[in-house]
């Protein structure tokens, strides 16, 4: 019987690294070599997770980026272990769980290392057009300029730069106003925002450190919301400093909130992020966490 699965993203950097890798590994562990099947623009990680799992694989190593990952993870039996070789822009799952982000680590981590419960997020997204879509997630949805600076990158300039092609474009935008947005956290009463971008955060910890919401873990079982709605640019360092541990007091240009659902609505239709993918043309989402809704290999 096969022990392990590996989806494997073949348009993901290093992905054939990450595919000699996870073999090493289950070599190393004294284990049959991984049954590989890669994820097509058809189906992009849940088809091929069921198929493992049937083969009777129980645990599935992951290898692409955030959008592979969360399309594995929302497929996966609760039973299963689910490891995880980076292999995306970002990567913020990894970084989240403080999974190894170069290829050798991660995969003797995926295959070997014990599991542990992380929270997994739904999202159920409806656009202009009446039509709705459900996503799952593991590290944030998000509306407003974050969306926007997501739906303008360009696949070569993420293949060429990383996750340095986030930055350039978000800087631009720092100056431009919030839009409206209605919120609702739980049973609370609907507030609204006038905000840069609203996030609702199940991890969320960024390159070099920083973090969208300081505390927020991915097995607390909460959605921490962030309303980040800074008036004068000179504001934005008190938000970087937040995110980097220098400051946690309160002040208008970063509010958190933290439930269990966030109902979003939008003014007007925009670019939904989920876990960096984006869904254009929305108008409004229900979001909810499942607390330890999957088993991730990781240490402990």
């Amino acid at each position: 019987m096969p022990t392990v699965g590996l989806v494997l993203n073949p348009a993901a950097r290093g992905a054939e690294r990450a595919r000699a890798e996870v073999a090493i590994a289950c070599a190393e562990a004294a284990q049959p070599p991984p049954v590989v099947r890669s994820t097509t623009v058809a189906d992009p990680g849940p088809g091929q997770a069921r198929e493992l799992l049937g083969l009777g694989c129980r645990r599935l190593v992951v290898a692409g980026g955030d959008g592979t990952v969360r399309e594995v993870v929302g497929a996966t039996d609760p039973v299963a272990t689910v490891g995880i070789v980076p292999c995306g822009t970002a990567d913020l799952a990894a970084r989240s769980l403080r999974l190894p982000l170069r290829a050798r680590p991660a995969a003797r981590l995926a295959v070997g290392a014990d599991a542990s419960p992380v929270d997994v997020g739904r999202v159920e997204v409806w656009q202009e057009d009446g039509s709705s879509i459900r996503l799952p997630f593991l590290v944030v949805v998000g509306v407003g300029h974050d969306a926007e600076v997501l739906a303008s990158l360009s696949p070569v300039a993420k293949a060429r730069l990383g996750w340095l092609a986030y930055v350039t474009p978000g800087l631009r935008r720092l100056h431009r106003p919030g839009r409206t947005v209605e919120v609702r956290v739980d049973d609370a009463v609907e507030q609204q925002e006038r905000a840069w971008s609203v996030l609702a955060v199940n991890g969320g910890r960024l390159p070099l450190g920083a973090r969208l919401v300081p505390g927020a873990r991915m097995d607390d079982g909460l959605l921490h919301v962030a309303v980040v709605a800074p008036r004068r640019l000179r504001e934005w360092g008190r938000v970087a400093a937040t995110g980097v541990g220098v400051r946690h007091r309160r002040h208008p240009a970063l509010r958190y909130r933290s439930g269990q659902v966030v109902e979003v609505r939008m003014r007007a239709p925009g670019p939904l992020q989920v876990d960096g993918d984006v869904v254009p043309r929305a108008v409004s989402a229900r979001i909810t966490i499942k607390p330890g809704a999957v088993r991730v290999a990781r240490e402990h």
